[in-house]
C-alpha cells in the first residue's frame, strides 16, 4: 500500500481538487473535500483504472475506464510505477502473487516450527518423564510394580517351593535396602527374568534350569535387584511410554499412569535398558558379590551358560534384552580381578534345594 496527494478533476477542464489517494492490492481509494464541505470517498477497482506517465508535465494520470470523466494526476512517475506493479500482480496466479508467495512462505515456516516442535516433543517428553520417575516414592512404586504383575496373569503360572527357596536365598544376601523385594518363580520355557517397580523380581524356570552354582544365582538376582534399588525400572518404563505418563505424573494422577502402564504390561517382561544402566546393574551387583565374598565369576559363568544354551543365531530372551554381553564379561573380569572368595556354605545348601 503507498499513498499519494493528488488533483483530482470531475471533468476534463474542470477545477482541480486537492484529494489523497491511497493504492491497495485491489483498488484505489480517493478521498477529497466537495465545495460544499462535504467528504467524499471514491473506490476504484485497479483492473478498471487507466494509467499513463505524461512526460511534459511530469505527472502520473489516472483514468477510470467504467465512469468516463474523472482524472487523477500525480506528480512524479512513482504512481504509475506503483499501480502498474499492483496491476500486474493482480493478474498473476495466486501462487504466483506476492501475498500467495507470503503464504506458502509462513505456511512452510509454521510446519517447520510445528515439526520441530515434534521433535522436541518426542526428545524431551521422555527425558522429563524419566526424570520425574526419579521422585517417585517407594510406595507409590510397589502400587505400579504390583498392578503391572496382576495384570501379567503370573500368578496361576508361579512355581511356589522354588519362590520360598529364592526369596530364601536372597534373604540369606542380606542386602541392605528400603525395598521389599519379592522374587516369583513362574513355570516357563522362556529363558528370561525381569525387574518391576517397587520390588517385584520374576525368574522363569527355564532360565533357573541353565544356572549351575550359587554364585550364578547370585549374580542374576543382585543385577535385578539392581534395577530396582536404583529405579532402573521404573525411569525405563517412564521414558519408554512417554507422553501420558508424564502428563499424569505432572499433575499428580497416578491412576492415569497406573492404566497407561498396566496396558502396556506385556511389553514390560522384555524391558530394555541403556548400555549405561546395564553396566550399572553389573557392577553395583558385582559389588554385592565381592562384598560377600561370593565368586565374582557367577556373572561371567551366567552369561557364558546362557550363550551356550542358545540354539545357533538366537539368543536367550534375557540375553537378547542386554546388549554387548562379551564387552560385559570383559569389565566384569577386569573389575573383578583382585576380589577374595570364600565359599558361604549357607547360600551353596539353599541353592542345592532348586536341584
Amino acid at each position: 500500500m503507498k499513498s499519494y496527494f493528488a488533483s483530482y478533476h470531475t471533468t476534463h477542464g474542470a477545477a482541480p481538487i486537492e484529494s489523497t489517494v491511497l493504492v491497495l492490492d485491489k483498488n484505489l481509494s480517493i478521498g477529497f473535500r466537495n465545495p460544499d464541505g462535504s467528504n467524499v470517498m471514491l473506490n476504484w477497482l485497479l483492473k478498471d483504472v487507466d494509467v499513463s506517465f505524461d512526460f511534459p508535465t511530469q505527472h502520473t494520470k489516472l483514468r477510470h475506464t467504467q465512469q468516463p470523466g474523472g482524472e487523477l494526476l500525480i506528480k512524479g512517475n512513482d504512481a504509475a510505477n506503483f499501480v502498474k506493479e499492483m496491476q500486474a500482480e493482480q493478474k498473476k496466479a495466486w501462487h504466483q502473487k506476492s501475498s500467495g508467495k507470503e503464504w506458502i512462505r509462513n505456511s512452510l515456516l509454521f510446519l517447520g516450527i510445528l515439526g520441530i516442535l515434534f521433535l522436541l516433543y518426542l526428545l524431551i517428553v521422555p527425558w522429563l518423564s524419566q526424570k520425574l520417575a526419579s521422585k517417585v516414592s517407594i510406595k507409590t512404586e510397589k502400587q505400579l510394580g504390583d498392578a503391572v504383575y496382576d495384570a501379567l496373569g503370573l500368578a496361576g503360572q508361579e512355581d511356589t517351593a522354588k519362590t520360598y527357596v529364592l526369596n530364601e536365598f536372597f534373604a540369606a544376601l542380606e542386602v541392605p535396602t528400603a525395598y521389599n523385594i519379592q522374587i516369583t518363580v513362574v513355570n516357563d520355557n522362556v529363558v528370561n527374568a525381569f525387574a518391576l517397580p517397587g520390588g517385584r523380581i520374576v525368574v522363569y524356570t527355564a532360565l533357573l534350569k541353565e544356572i549351575t552354582s550359587y554364585p550364578e544365582l547370585a549374580a542374576l538376582l543382585s543385577h535385578e535387584f539392581t534395577h530396582i534399588n536404583n529405579k532402573h525400572s521404573t525411569k525405563r518404563i517412564f521414558r519408554q511410554l512417554g507422553s501420558k505418563v508424564f502428563l499424569g505424573l505432572l499433575f499428580g494422577r497416578f491412576g492415569t499412569v497406573t492404566s497407561v502402564v498396566v496396558n502396556h504390561a506385556d511389553n514390560l517382561k522384555s524391558l530394555t535398558y541403556s548400555r549405561s544402566l546395564e553396566k550399572e546393574a553389573d557392577q553395583d551387583g558385582l559389588a554385592i558379590l565381592t562384598k560377600r565374598g561370593i565368586d565374582p565369576k557367577g556373572f561371567t559363568d551366567l552369561f557364558n551358560h546362557l550363550k551356550e544354551a542358545a540354539p545357533v543365531n538366537s539368543m536367550p530372551e534375557f540375553l537378547g534384552s542386554h546388549p554387548d554381553v562379551d564387552k560385559r564379561i570383559a569389565y566384569i573380569q577386569e573389575t573383578s580381578q583382585n576380589a577374595t572368595v570364600k565359599e558361604d556354605v549357607q547360600l551353596k545348601a539353599i541353592f542345592e534345594k532348586l536341584k
